[in-house]
């Protein structure tokens, strides 16, 4: 009966990186390291064009000291910002443990020092506006929030610059959704690590978020980019807000 050589007697050592990443399960963000490419195989956060254009605009300013990223997922943008801004503190909140334990072993990976990581409850949170920044930044979080107004108005009072990518709700689409903001109802599902943590959330308009926007304090709204995301999810706006 042959018997089988195990990779270190065949002469191949195993890659103790692969196998601490394999053990926090699946990765949807995938990254390099020493040549390699570990995680998920098909988004890479580095090659994602929503964050690069907040890092061109920071970088041609007065250097940030501080910097929230709301919604780090698997930690790809935050480790991201943290090596292009290694002066600034970087705080990254997600509500998922098994994100932030990812998203912690990556920027142990990079060697990223800068970085704090909290897990909060964005619609509801207890630490994570209980301090000033410079700069916000939210991609793919507001359209998962059951509360989207109440997070807005945290972040105005946090933060004199707001980045954020979100889906939105189209006007043919819309009704009066909860507290008479024009949006519609959105079902998570909560058990995909992409999704949300309640069964509902808000997708606003264009017209509602831009009034929530001005209501809550930012006085300039910029439109950066806006699509039909190729996921089918619908239309998204990215945007910089300031006050």
């Amino acid at each position: 009966m042959p018997v089988q050589m195990s990779q270190t007697t065949a002469g191949i050592e195993p890659d103790p990186i692969a196998q601490r990443v394999a053990e926090l399960g699946p990765w949807y963000t995938g990254f390099t390291l020493n040549g390699k490419c570990y995680g998920g195989p098909e988004y890479f956060a580095e090659r994602d064009t929503r964050v690069w254009p907040l890092i061109r605009r920071l970088k041609a300013s007065p250097p940030p000291t501080s910097i929230l990223e709301c919604g780090c997922f698997e930690g790809g943008h935050t480790t991201l910002l943290a090596r292009e801004f290694p002066e600034a503190r970087i705080r990254a909140v997600d509500v998922r443990p098994d994100s932030l334990a990812k998203a912690r072993l990556l920027a142990g990976l990079r060697g990223c020092r800068n970085i704090e990581f909290v897990q909060d409850d964005l619609d509801v949170p207890t630490v994570t506006f209980d301090r000033s920044y410079d700069a916000i930044m939210c991609i793919g979080l507001l359209y998962h929030l059951r509360w989207p107004e109440r997070f807005l108005e945290s972040a105005c009072k946090a933060a004199p610059l707001l980045w954020m990518q979100t889906h939105y709700c189209l006007e043919a689409e819309a009704s009066a959704a909860p507290d008479r903001l024009r949006g519609r109802i959105h079902h998570e599902p909560i058990e995909h690590n992409l999704s949300g943590v309640r069964t509902e959330s808000v997708w606003l308009t264009l017209e509602a978020m831009f009034e929530v926007l001005w209501k809550v304090g930012y006085t300039g709204i910029e439109l950066i980019g806006r699509e039909f995301t190729p996921n089918g999810a619908g239309p998204a706006i990215l945007l910089c807000a300031t006050r």
